[in-house]
């Protein structure tokens, strides 16, 4: 559907499709920004319950940690502690430890180190382990990288989840404290490792409830996972924060004796089911209304646009003119059915006021082609009137000057052809006499000319062929044409039919126009004689066409006035006699040239009606 560019030339059906359109995506935005707000609601209400989770598993798990770090503190800050490290180093590693030493080490029993305790002095030597023989005895740990951070900096140490190394074959933690001496000259280091394949950290983790996909994990500073209600997350990576709510809710809470964090979450398909279930109602119940709502305006609408169309239809039919259908909207009785009603009566006022002047235009366009007709017959009598005066005084203004110069000119012509026989062969005079001759016939010849031209052109009418007719004439001036190098064509239709004409009279027309034709080409070129009939059948149509130097525009509009000739030999009389032959047969001669590129005279005259119609006449 292609709409008008304003939404002032919508169409009705258009305009509520656009209104449907527009309450869909209105309920839409409804629905999805209700659903955003129920989606993080609950989203923040689970978040909420998730950090109280976190909060209480990472409050167990503060306290689980402190006792460890706390029994580790308190032994290695006994002043005792540091004198016997001191003792031992100077005793050059003979293995001698005081008596009165070994009851320090009753504290480094702990339930939180489940991987063992064990002192190293200031090389990193393992001096004692606890439990005792434990495979670290007597080696130097200083390059193990807890163990070396901690040296380097001289502060206690709580490190992430470690992979399997030199203390414990298993996934493991180490806490250590740096032992210091009154000088604050360190003498070594205690520490604890926590196996966390065995650790009570994950029995911490366990109590939580994980019904419904709920979750709990200890992440240590690394993002690692040192615990996890689900055990196949150990030691992988913890869920990113934030984090993408259409994936996972989740809460975080740090601890406070350690680096590490609580994570509690769920998947948010469970943790928002309750909201899945009211977006699902509320899609029902838009769909239901929408439904409804379109079950109900559908025939409504398609009924007030289908009568709004037969009105439209109606009122296109009057436009076009046409007042023979009657208006109906069908069986209805509301604004529109008087609107019809309406529209009806209009039809039937137009149609009475259009028969009324129908029948004035008739009658008005009936005196108009009479006042046409007269006025057309007028001006032919006119112009027919002022062209048989005007060729009558020329006429007689020829023939008076012709029979006044004729007999002089034959006198001179005479009296030159006398003195020339008298002239001696080798005389001068000869010459002279001669060119008095020459112009003497020159002057006849224009003398007949104006004689001819006065002399009524009546056509002799008679039914002929044209092929005959172009033939003759192209023959007479083959002959001349050839000699100058001009190539005369002829191309006729071979079913062209007859003409009613004057034979000579036409023929001397062609003559004329093939004679100025060949005269345009001295240099040569081809003359194109072609005939063909008019496309309703009742005019032939003759053409001649040169490839001269063409005529001026200037000159072309005079090309048919008497006396008008741009030869310094010519009289203007040729295409003005052809002009009044045609003319005299009910036909009409034009003209078209183009300079640089030839000149084409074209002659129109009547075709000889059929012989049928001869008969019947």
């Amino acid at each position: 559907m292609r709409f008008p560019p304003s939404p002032l030339g919508w169409s009705i059906r258009v305009k509520s499709l656009v209104l449907a359109l527009g309450y869909l995506l209105m309920l839409s935005a409804v629905y999805g920004a209700f659903t955003v707000y129920l989606v993080r609601r609950e989203t923040s209400e689970a978040q909420d319950r998730f950090r109280q989770t976190a909060g209480i598993v990472a409050a167990q798990l503060d306290a689980y940690i402190a006792s460890g770090s706390a029994r580790l503190q308190m032994v290695a800050r006994l002043p005792g502690l540091s004198y016997g490290l001191q003792t031992i180093q100077e005793a050059g590693g003979t293995g001698y430890i005081p008596p009165w030493t070994t009851l320090h080490y009753l504290f480094f029993r702990s339930p939180v180190f489940n991987g063992g305790v064990l002192l190293l002095d200031r090389t990193g030597k393992v001096l004692w382990t606890e439990p005792p023989g434990r495979p670290w005895f007597g080696q130097t740990l200083i390059n193990l990288e807890p163990l070396a951070e901690m040296y380097q900096s001289r502060r206690d140490l709580i490190s992430g989840v470690l992979p399997g190394d030199r203390l414990l074959a298993q996934p493991h933690v180490l806490f250590g404290e740096p032992i210091v001496n009154d000088s604050g000259e360190l003498q070594g280091v205690l520490a604890g490792v926590i196996d966390l394949t065995s650790s009570d950290a994950g029995e911490i983790l366990r109590a939580v409830s994980t019904s419904d996909g709920r979750f709990v994990e200890a992440a240590d500073q690394n993002g690692v996972v040192l615990a996890a209600t689900d055990a196949s997350r150990r030691f992988r990576a913890a869920h990113p924060l934030p984090t993408d709510a259409n994936t996972v809710v989740l809460a975080s809470v740090p601890l406070t004796s350690a680096p590490w964090r609580i994570v509690a979450g769920q998947p948010a398909a469970q943790a928002l089911t309750a909201v899945k279930r009211v977006q699902a109602a509320l899609l029902l119940i838009g769909v239901v209304l929408m439904v409804a709502a379109g079950a109900v305006a559908v025939p409504i609408l398609n009924g007030f646009v289908r009568r709004i169309k037969q009105l439209k239809d109606a009122a296109e039919t009057v436009a076009r003119g046409d007042l023979s259908r009657p208006v109906s909207v069908g069986n209805r009785r509301d604004e529109l059915a008087t609107l019809a009603q309406t529209f009806d009566q209009m039809r039937l006022e137009l149609g009475r006021s259009q028969r009324s002047l129908e029948h004035r235009l008739d009658e008005r366009e009936q005196l108009i082609r009479q006042l046409v007709q007269t006025h057309e017959e007028l001006r032919g009598a006119q112009a027919r009137l002022i062209e048989t005066e005007r060729f009558a005084a020329i006429g007689e203004l020829s023939a008076a000057v012709a029979h006044g110069i004729r007999n002089p000119v034959a006198g001179i012509k005479a009296a030159a052809h006398c003195a020339s026989l008298d002239l001696p062969a080798p005389h001068p005079l000869r010459e002279n006499i001669s060119d008095i001759i020459t112009e003497a016939d020159k002057l006849e010849a224009r003398i007949k000319s104006l004689l001819d031209f006065a002399k009524p052109f009546v056509p002799h009418l008679a039914r002929c062929r044209m092929a005959q007719l172009v033939g003759d004439a192209v023959a007479s001036l083959q002959g001349p044409a050839a000699a100058h190098g001009v190539e005369v064509v002829v191309d006729l239709d071979p079913a062209l039919p007859e003409a009613e004409l004057d034979y000579a009279q036409i023929e001397q027309v062609l003559l004329t126009l093939l004679s100025n034709a060949a005269e345009a080409m001295p240099q040569g070129g081809r003359i194109t004689v072609s005939g063909r009939a008019t496309d309703d059948g009742r005019r032939l149509r003759l053409s001649v066409t040169d490839t001269g130097p063409g005529i001026p525009a200037d000159q072309l509009r005079r090309v048919f006035e008497l006396f008008f000739t741009t030869k310094s030999h010519g009289t203007g009389l040729g295409l003005a006699v052809a002009k009044k032959i045609v003319e005299r047969h009910g036909g009409t001669i034009g003209v078209d040239s183009a300079v640089g590129k030839g000149t084409t005279f074209t002659i129109e005259v009547p075709c000889a009606p059929p012989s049928s119609e001869l008969a019947g006449g």
